[in-house]
C-alpha cells in the first residue's frame, strides 16, 4: 500500500497534468455568439423564443438550451476578460477528471492504475476541452456516474442529488439528455442483472431508483422551453444536412494522431473486457458499449466516452492484470534473481510500490512538462492565442461597421459568431454557428454560394446581399474578383470585403478609393504566412488547407511541399507525404529544403 502522502501527490500531479492538457486546447467554435446571446439575455432580461440575430431566419423558433451558460460567460468576459475564462475552463476539466479519478478509486482500482487511466482519458478528449457549455455536461455526467456506481443501493439518500443537478443541467446545456439516457441505461442494466441473478440487490432499491429517475425527467422540464428542450437533440441528429456538413459530427479519422489516445482506450477496453470482464456488472457493459458506439459515430462524443468509460476501463484492466499475473510463466520468476544480479543497487526500489509510484510520477511529470512547454511558447500558448480577436477578421469587421457598408451582409460560417458579436444590432447575420436555427434550406443556400454551385449568384440576388465578407483565399473571393457586379473595398491578411457595384453605393466607393486586387505573389505570400502561423499554433487542419491553397497558386512551392508533407506524415498519410517530398527533390534540387526532404525519406525506408 502506498503511503498517503505519495497517493495524494500522485492525485494532485494527475489533475495538474489534466489542467495543462485542457488549457492547451484551443476553442474553435461558437464562443463569440455565446457572448452576444448572453448580452442579449442580460439586457432584455428574457430568454428569446425566436431568432433575433439573423435576417435569414428572423423569429424562427430557437431552442437556446444553454442560455444560462451564455449569461455566465458574458458576465465573466465583460468583468474579467478571456484569461480567467480559459483558466476556469481548465479547472472545470480538472474537476471532471477529479470525479472520474474518485470513481475509479471507489471501485477499488489501485491508485497507480487509476491515475494512469484518468490521464489517458483526459488525453483522449484533448481536442475538445473548449470554452463551450459541453464542459458542464462532462462534469455532471461524471457526478451522475459517481453517484450511481456499484453499491448505490446502500446510498439511496445521495440519489436525491440527481434531480437537483438536473434542474441546473437542463438550463446550462442540451447534454442534460445524456443524464436522462444514463439513468435509463442504468435502470435497464440493473433490471437485467436482477433477472439474470434473482435475489441480487432486491427490487425495492431499483424501484426507488426508477422513481428518482422519473423525478429527474420531470426536473429536466424546468427550463424556458419545456419538453421542446428534451426533443431538441433528437431534431438535430435527425437532420441529414446538419450531420453531414458539421465536422464535429463526423466519425473519427484514426489516421490523425489526435485520436491515438482514444484508440488506445478502445483497444485496452477490448482487452480488459476479454480478460477482466468478469469483474464488471451488466450495467458496466451496457454503458461501455453505448458510449463506444457514440464515440465511434461522432468525434463530438469522444469526451463522453472518455469520462464515462474510464472507470469501467480501469476496473476491467484491474481484473485483466490479475489474470495475467496469475498465469505468469517461469520466466517471470527468473527476472527477480536476474534483476538483482544486474541492478543490485536499484532493483529492490524498482520492485517496491514506491518504485512503481516513481515511474508513474515521472510519466505524469513528462506529460505536464510537454503541455507546459506549449503554454510557454507564444505561438502555441492558449493564454496568448486562444479567444484572441487578432485571430479573427477584426479589421475587416471594423471597416464594415465604421464605413457603414450596406446591408444585408453575407458572412462566412467560420467567422459568423465573431461578426455577430461585433456587428449586431447594426447588422444581422446570414448564417452562423446556430445551424439548427436556420434549417436545411439555408444550409444548402450557404453551401451553394461558398462552393460556387450553379445557383450561387441567384442565391445572393434572392437574399438581396449588398456586402460580402469572405476569406481572402477562397473560391468565392476569386469569383467575386472577376465579377463586374462586385467591387473590392477592403483587403486584410485573411479577409476581404466586397460591396455590390451599384450607383447607390458610389459614396462608399469614393470614400475608400480604389482597392487593388492582391497580385498572385501577394496572395501566395499571405496564404503561406497564414499556413506557417497555423502550423506553429498546432492548428493542423487550417495549415493543411492553406498549404494546399499555396500549391494551387504556386505549384512546386518548396516551403509548402515540405511543410505539408510533415503534416500529412504526422496524420498517418505517409504515401502522399513521400510523394510531396519527392516532388520537392525534383523541383528544387540542391536546396536546403530538398536535403531535409531527402532525410525524411531516408528515415522512413
Amino acid at each position: 500500500m502506498l503511503p498517503r502522502a505519495v497517493r495524494l501527490g500522485l492525485y494532485g500531479l494527475t489533475l495538474l497534468a489534466v489542467f495543462a492538457v485542457a488549457l492547451s486546447s484551443f476553442t474553435r467554435f461558437d464562443f463569440w455568439w455565446y457572448l452576444k446571446s448572453g448580452e442579449y439575455i442580460v439586457q432584455t432580461r428574457s430568454v428569446p423564443q425566436g431568432d433575433p440575430f439573423s435576417f435569414t431566419a428572423p423569429g424562427r423558433p430557437w431552442i437556446n438550451h444553454m442560455w444560462l451558460t451564455q449569461v455566465v460567460l458574458y458576465l465573466l468576459y465583460e468583468s474579467v476578460g478571456r484569461i480567467p475564462i480559459l483558466v476556469g475552463k481548465s479547472a472545470l476539466v480538472a474537476a471532471v477528471f477529479g470525479v472520474v479519478l474518485a470513481t475509479c478509486l471507489r471501485r477499488g482500482v489501485h491508485p497507480l492504475l487509476a491515475v494512469s487511466v484518468t490521464a489517458l482519458a483526459a488525453l483522449a478528449g484533448q481536442g475538445y476541452w473548449h470554452v463551450r457549455p459541453q464542459i458542464v455536461t462532462y462534469l455532471f455526467m461524471a457526478i451522475y456516474l459517481h453517484l450511481l456506481q456499484e453499491g448505490w443501493e446502500r446510498r439511496l439518500r445521495r440519489l436525491v442529488w440527481l434531480p437537483l443537478i438536473m434542474v441546473a443541467w437542463a438550463n446550462l446545456h442540451a447534454g442534460f439528455v445524456t443524464g436522462l439516457g444514463l439513468l435509463g441505461l442504468i435502470v435497464l442494466g440493473e433490471t437485467l442483472a436482477r433477472l439474470l441473478a434473482p435475489g441480487r440487490g432486491g427490487w425495492r432499491p431499483l424501484a426507488t431508483l426508477a422513481l428518482i429517475s422519473a423525478a429527474a425527467g420531470g426536473a429536466s422540464l424546468l427550463n424556458p422551453f419545456g419538453i421542446r428542450a428534451v426533443l431538441f437533440p433528437l431534431e438535430v441528429v435527425s437532420s441529414r444536412e446538419f450531420m453531414t456538413t458539421t465536422i464535429e459530427w463526423f466519425s473519427p479519422n484514426f489516421h490523425d494522431p489526435q485520436y491515438r489516445p482514444f484508440e488506445a482506450m478502445l483497444l485496452l477496453l477490448f482487452a480488459g473486457l476479454a480478460l477482466g470482464g468478469s469483474r464488471l456488472r451488466v450495467t458496466d457493459v451496457i454503458l461501455a458499449v453505448t458510449l463506444t458506439h457514440l464515440g465511434l459515430s461522432s468525434i463530438r462524443h469522444i469526451p463522453l466516452f472518455a469520462v464515462g468509460v474510464a472507470p469501467i476501463l480501469a476496473d476491467a484492466l484491474r481484473g485483466a492484470l490479475g489474470v495475467v499475473w496469475a498465469r505468469r510463466g517461469a520466466w517471470v520468476h527468473a527476472l527477480g534473481p536476474l534483476g538483482a544480479a544486474r541492478l543490485p543497487g536499484i532493483w529492490p526500489l524498482l520492485r517496491s510500490p514506491l518504485g512503481h509510484a516513481a515511474v508513474v510520477g515521472l510519466l505524469l511529470l513528462a506529460l505536464l512538462a510537454s503541455y507546459g512547454a506549449l503554454l510557454l511558447d507564444p505561438w502555441t500558448s492558449a493564454l496568448v492565442q486562444d479567444l484572441n480577436e487578432r485571430a479573427y477578421p477584426e479589421r475587416a469587421v471594423a471597416f464594415i461597421k465604421n464605413e457603414h457598408a450596406p446591408a444585408p451582409l453575407f458572412n462566412v460560417y467560420v467567422w459568423g459568431g465573431y461578426e455577430l458579436w461585433r456587428l449586431y444590432p447594426e447588422y444581422r447575420m446570414f448564417f452562423d454557428g446556430r445551424t439548427h436555427v436556420y434549417g436545411e434550406r439555408l444550409v444548402e443556400d450557404y453551401i451553394e454560394v461558398t462552393t460556387l454551385r450553379p445557383r450561387w449568384k441567384a442565391v445572393l440576388d434572392r437574399w438581396g446581399i449588398q456586402t460580402i465578407l469572405a476569406e481572402r483565399s477562397s473560391p468565392l473571393t476569386e469569383a467575386l474578383h472577376t465579377s463586374p457586379e462586385w467591387r473590392l473595398t477592403f483587403v486584410d491578411r485573411d479577409a476581404v470585403v466586397f460591396v455590390r457595384n451599384t450607383p447607390a453605393h458610389q459614396a462608399l466607393f469614393e470614400r475608400v478609393g480604389p482597392v487593388a486586387r492582391p497580385t498572385p505573389e501577394e496572395a501566395i505570400r499571405a496564404t503561406l504566412r497564414a499556413a506557417l502561423e497555423a502550423f506553429e499554433r498546432g492548428q493542423d487542419e487550417a495549415a493543411i488547407r492553406q498549404f494546399r491553397e499555396v500549391l494551387a497558386l504556386d505549384v512546386g512551392n518548396p516551403v509548402a511541399l515540405y511543410s505539408l508533407g510533415l503534416l500529412l506524415d504526422r496524420r498517418g498519410n505517409r504515401a502522399e507525404a513521400e510523394q510531396l517530398w519527392r516532388e520537392l527533390q525534383r523541383t528544387a534540387p540542391g536546396t536546403e529544403l530538398a536535403a531535409k526532404a531527402d532525410r525524411e525519406l531516408r528515415r522512413r525506408r
